[in-house]
This record gives C-alpha cells, sequence and structure tokens, in this order.
C-alpha cells in the first residue's frame, strides 16, 4: 500500500516512522515546502521523501495535525480529488463546530491513548497506549471495517480496536483534555504537579457540563468516572508538559478552542450554558495573549 502521512508533528511522525519500520511506502506532506524529511526514531535515521498534491495513485492518507488545521486540510484533498481506492484517516484533538459537513462521507477517525513527542528531528515514543479506528460518519457507524487499512495501521502501531462507536471514544478523549490540558496552562506546571492544586471541584464541574452536552449528542458519560480517569492519567504521564502548555511556552495556536471552547460554544447553542468551561476557555485564552 501507499501511505501519505499529513503533517510532522509527533503523532504523525511516529505513525511515519512505524509504518516504514513494517515496509510501508510512506511519503510526507510538510507544512513547509522540503525535499526530504529526515527523522531519528530508535536510534534509527529515517529519510522520507515528501510529495505535494495532487495524487497519483490510490493512497491511504493519514493526516495527523491540529484540529486548526483540519478544515484547510480537507479543502485541500477536496481540491485534489483523491484517486479511487484511497481511504482518509484523520487524527486530532477536540472537536470541530463544522464537522458533520466538513468531512467526506468515508472519512476515519483514529483515536490514541499512545504518547509522542519531537525533539529536534528526533521522535520519542513517550508512552505505549492503545489505539481505536472508526467511521466519522454516525450513518457509516454500521459499515464494516476496511481490513487492509486496519491490518496495517495495527501492525505498524499496535494494539489497533475498530469501535463502531468512534464518538464516544472521542468524546472521552475531548473530555480528558478538557479536564487536564486548561489546568496545566493556568498553573504553569507539568501533569502531575496538578496533584498539588485544588482543582478537582472545577474539574467535576467542568465534567458535567461535558456530560450534559455529550448526552444531547446522544453519548452516554459519568462524570465522576471522567474525573477519575483525569486522576489516572495526571499520574501516568506526571513528567510530561502537556501539548496546550508546549504550544503557550512557544507561542504557537492552542487547541483550547475545539475543547473547552467547543464545549462552551456547543452548549450555548444547545440552551444549556456550560460557564465553567468557557471560564477555562477563556483563561487560556487570556494567558496565551500576553
Amino acid at each position: 500500500m501507499h501511505w501519505l502521512v499529513v503533517g510532522t508533528g509527533a503523532i504523525g511522525s511516529l505513525m511515519a516512522a512505524n509504518l516504514r519500520r513494517i515496509g510501508e511506502h510512506v511519503v510526507i506532506k510538510p507544512r513547509h515546502e522540503q525535499a526530504t524529511i529526515q527523522l531519528l526514531y530508535n536510534a534509527h535515521q529515517l529519510e522520507f521523501s515528501t510529495v505535494d498534491l495532487p495524487l497519483t495513485q490510490p493512497t491511504q492518507v493519514f493526516a495527523a495535525v491540529k484540529a486548526y488545521q483540519v478544515e484547510t486540510v480537507i479543502e485541500q484533498l477536496n481540491a485534489a480529488n483523491l484517486p479511487v481506492g484511497s481511504s482518509l484517516i484523520v487524527s486530532y484533538n477536540g472537536m470541530l463546530d463544522n464537522e458533520a459537513s466538513l468531512l467526506p462521507p468515508n472519512t476515519l477517525h483514529w483515536v490514541t491513548t499512545h504518547g509522542a513527542y519531537r525533539h529536534d528531528n528526533e521522535v520519542i515514543h513517550a508512552g505505549m497506549g492503545e489505539s481505536w479506528l472508526g467511521w466519522a460518519q454516525v450513518e457509516h457507524a454500521s459499515s464494516a471495517r476496511p481490513i487492509e487499512v486496519f491490518s496495517v495501521l495495527n501492525n505498524a502501531l499496535p494494539p489497533l480496536n475498530w469501535s463502531p462507536a468512534i464518538h464516544q471514544r472521542r468524546w472521552i478523549k475531548l473530555a480528558i483534555n478538557c479536564l487536564i490540558n486548561p489546568f496545566t496552562v493556568i498553573h504553569n506546571c507539568r501533569n502531575g504537579e496538578l496533584l498539588s492544586h485544588d482543582i478537582s471541584a472545577v474539574q467535576l464541574q467542568a465534567a458535567q457540563e461535558i456530560c450534559w452536552l455529550a448526552a444531547y449528542f446522544g453519548v452516554q458519560l459519568g462524570a465522576e468516572e471522567l474525573v477519575a480517569q483525569a486522576h489516572h492519567v495526571i499520574k501516568n504521564t506526571a513528567n510530561n508538559y502537556s501539548s496546550m502548555l508546549m504550544d503557550v511556552r512557544l507561542n504557537r495556536p492552542t487547541e483550547v478552542d475545539y475543547l473547552n471552547g467547543f464545549v462552551a460554544r456547543q452548549a450555548k447553542l444547545a440552551g444549556h450554558p456550560a460557564p465553567t468551561n468557557e471560564q477555562l476557555w477563556q483563561q487560556v485564552l487570556n494567558i496565551a495573549n500576553n
């Protein structure tokens, strides 16, 4: 199979390196024009060719990008008219207000708990986890899984689970990010240092708002369970800096608009305001803009 990895962030780079490890043909579409991409992974120096659109042969596109980049990537792919036999797998934190109309009908969501980061051109697989793959559009949820794509992704970065309910996985991941990342920005600390701050009550309030909104969209979650899962992640990633905090420190856009901001906006539209998520959203924006 031919694979195109869009973006050179930590997760995209991790997938590119592991697809190459199992012998797949992999090219990368970087954000900025360059002839080749050099990656160091597990002490192996890897070189990837880069490609621009349009593509000339069926290609499996794996786009692990920031939420605010998704719309541009989709527009580029739509304009390129992917060859018949191609597929699109997307992975990003948070949710977009216009996902239903934006994502092509046969898009797949890939959700993961694997941890990775990049140091210069080195890709570090910082935490083993697992992943889920499922159809992005609810009306396709009961469709059969794409066997060959699933098999390759499972071989590259196991274990991979097929999920007819990928939306629930995405809501859980959104919630965990909402209950950790903004607090690391507000307190300017590693994940584990949050345990020394009195944030549990605020986390529970935020979780209750998320659960209400998830139920509005047909997904059932438990607030206390989400807070417990967030604390579990905090302990397991105690030495990590959240991606949101790193973005703030490096003066890059954050994904808070697609996490707590998404919850606040959608809850307001549904007639049930989410003041705790609204406050966390605005606090992060204020810190990032100062």
